[in-house]
């Protein structure tokens, strides 16, 4: 399987990784780079006016990194696809999987403002 790549700058400074775009995403407390339900992750990412985030999407053995991932999860992902959009973009990109809840490990940067972020997946 690929390692998906895009650059991009959301409006709002996160984005949500999700089996479906019909789901409620996690919003408030703390300042945290992920928040998280099963069935949706906000991820916070470089505020659009600093600049652009590289985001990585692939198996998790393909884009793992040797540090502990900030996130560490299921999620449900009933349609057998990971879909990563946000408040203005239907879907950045998105990937096939063949379970109904899916392993997501996210590795950055830095905690705050991450212009880096790898999502590996199972």
């Amino acid at each position: 399987m690929p390692i998906l790549y895009r650059r991009i700058a959301p409006e709002y400074c996160s984005f949500y990784i999700a089996g479906s775009r019909n789901v409620e995403v996690p919003i408030g407390g703390e300042l945290r780079t992920v928040r998280a339900s099963r069935d949706c992750l906000n991820v916070s990412c470089l505020y659009a006016q600093n600049g652009d985030t590289a985001v990585f999407l692939g198996r998790a053995v393909d884009v793992e990194r040797p540090e502990k991932p900030i996130y560490d999860g299921m999620l449900n992902t009933q349609s057998s696809l990971v879909i990563i959009f946000d408040a203005n973009m239907p879907e950045i990109m998105s990937m096939q999987v063949t379970t109904v809840e899916t392993r997501v490990r996210i590795w950055v940067n830095r905690l705050l403002e991450p212009d880096k972020i790898q999502i590996g997946l199972g």
